[in-house]
């Protein structure tokens, strides 16, 4: 039973709202380079790159210029590289239709994910579920990454009520256990249907 009334909704975006498979990027990318795709996928995965950019402490420039060291890329431009880094997403099914209701029937949909300049820019201009968030609460703009509490902090202070007049929602247990931690009502995200009953039942 809430304790409170919910007055804000918060999703993650990947896996939530918008799925993503990275091997979809990383088979192409082996095409530019030397390196086999299961080789590359932990390069950059064992590597702090992704998590500098997520963070937004390096640029998409410096990204693709050590990425393109890391990897030893050829005969690929900057652009082409991030058609690539970008062509990794799909929209879940169902989730535009909830995010309809919910935007009827709550005060603020605040969208609050780990994720860099380049994939934030790519799904805001591809996927108009994305455009419903009355505001995005992006790691890279605030610096941290998820489960800093840096970034659950800000978009309380953006959604203008308690923590607890929040109903939040994100694929990873970790986080979720971050947003309890500040008094989020958090719920581990499995399917669309699920999350429908849990926000409005």
């Amino acid at each position: 039973m809430k304790s409170k009334e919910t007055k804000a909704v918060f999703f993650d975006l990947g896996n939530v709202i918008i799925c993503f498979d990275h091997m979809i990027a990383v088979r192409k990318i082996a095409e530019k380079s030397h390196k086999k795709p299961d080789q590359i996928y932990d390069l950059f995965f064992s590597s702090n790159l992704t998590e500098l950019f997520d963070s937004g402490l390096i640029t998409e420039a410096d990204f693709f210029k050590e990425v393109g060291k890391l990897l030893n890329l050829h005969d690929i431009s900057q652009d082409g590289f991030y058609k690539i880094w970008n062509n990794i997403f799909w929209e879940n099914k169902g989730m535009l239709n909830l995010i309809k209701d919910i935007k009827l029937r709550f005060q603020k949909f605040f969208i609050v994910s780990n994720t860099n300049k380049a994939h934030c820019e790519y799904v805001w201009d591809n996927f108009p579920v994305v455009r419903l968030a009355d505001k995005l609460i992006t790691s890279y703009e605030i610096g941290v990454l998820k489960p800093d509490s840096l970034i659950y902090q800000q978009a309380i202070e953006e959604a203008g009520c308690e923590p607890e007049e929040i109903f939040y929602t994100d694929d990873r247990n970790d986080l979720i256990t971050a947003a309890e931690s500040m008094g989020i009502n958090a719920h581990l995200f499995t399917s669309v249907d699920e999350l429908r009953d849990a926000i409005f039942s």
